[in-house]
């Protein structure tokens, strides 16, 4: 909006951080150079991202991608390398065509998996479009490729057997952490994120669980109702914790850099119970699908409340229903402490203090 100066009215734009600005006599002329000069910024943007290369396409693509996980962030970043060595770093991102893209997607398949295919073409797709509407690339060479027929690999879910042979060699502070799993149905990262303060509620009897799996890469969090057999557990884990010096619920306790912090991946928790167990070897996420199965299989629970407890959608309700839900769910994740072994009141804990905190 030009503003008087003297006796002459100024004309300003600030665009992209820069101020560009002029005298002219009159405030009409003034409103018309703000006009011609926007245009002509926008129409020179443009320009420059549609004569982009792929390099500098990749670079700030990925510097927007730091906002989600390291995961996701290095199944891009990979991408990014292997598009730029097929197709070349000077490579105009407004000539990369869709059988260029075809080409290098089909090569995927054939040296890994429909299932490659299929990867590389959603990253791409999601790469073009956030190129598409934040730096106005003309066309997008994703639209028209269409995603690969592929069988999906059976993923290996422990049965009620296994699971209670781990839990059965499980020492008290290994019962506990694993339990946490079988009474949340929660992913490896959103236990080890855990702090007392903010996602543990004793008194209301409820825990939080967050991820980040949402499109902008920001952290989501629900709420959700203890079990009964959870409520111990963390009770329990509470008063008996070896280092209270420290928010977080969870921490390795082993010398090194890592003491006194949160896990972020502890492999070897599962693989060495399972050793001692005897049984096939699981993770994390395995007993996430073992819960969903018990709730379905064992306790005939429907998918709607299934899909609550894993989160996998949002349920489109309203406010008001919120509190009704929740009087379900604590039904619901009440059914897991009926899946489980009673826990032997003469096994002892390893290693743990019983200092009351």
């Amino acid at each position: 909006m030009p503003y008087r100066e003297g006796k002459k009215w100024r004309g300003v734009v600030t665009y992209q951080g820069a101020r560009h600005q002029a005298l002219l006599p009159t405030k009409r002329e003034a409103a018309q150079w703000e006009n011609r000069k926007r245009t002509e910024l926008e129409t020179k943007e443009k320009k420059q991202h549609a004569g982009m290369d792929l390099m500098t396409f990749c670079t700030k693509y990925l510097d927007y991608c730091q906002r989600y996980t390291l995961k996701t962030y290095d199944e891009k970043r990979t991408l990014c390398r292997r598009v730029i060595g097929a197709w070349g770093p000077e490579t105009l991102v407004q000539d990369i065509m869709p059988d260029m893209v075809l080409e290098y997607l089909d090569g995927r398949a054939k040296s890994q998996s429909a299932n490659a295919f299929n990867k590389d073409r959603k990253n791409l797709l999601s790469m073009w479009n956030w190129g598409q509407d934040i730096l106005d690339l003309p066309n997008n060479p994703l639209t028209k490729i269409k995603k690969r027929p592929h069988d999906r690999e059976t993923q290996y879910t422990p049965s009620t057997e296994d699971v209670l042979k781990v839990l059965a060699v499980a020492d008290r502070t290994e019962s506990v952490m694993l339990n946490c799993y079988l009474q949340t149905a929660a992913r490896r990262s959103e236990i080890f994120r855990w702090t007392w303060v903010e996602d543990i509620n004793f008194e209301r009897r409820e825990y939080r669980l967050g991820t980040r799996k949402t499109k902008d890469g920001s952290m989501e969090y629900e709420w959700f109702p203890m079990s009964d057999e959870l409520y111990e557990n963390l009770w329990w884990w509470w008063q008996n914790r070896p280092i209270k010096d420290t928010p977080f619920t969870f921490v390795s306790v082993q010398p090194g850099p890592g003491y006194m912090r949160p896990y972020k991946e502890r492999r070897r928790f599962l693989k060495g119970l399972c050793k001692r167990a005897g049984v096939r070897p699981f993770g994390f996420h395995a007993l996430r699908r073992y819960v969903a199965s018990v709730l379905a299989d064992t306790h005939k629970v429907s998918a709607k409340r299934i899909q609550r407890v894993l989160r996998h959608k949002s349920v489109t309700t309203t406010e008001r229903y919120i509190h009704n839900i929740n009087q379900d769910l604590a039904e619901t994740l009440n059914l897991l402490s009926q899946s489980k072994i009673p826990e032997d009141p003469t096994r002892k804990p390893k290693g743990v203090s019983h200092e009351d905190g």
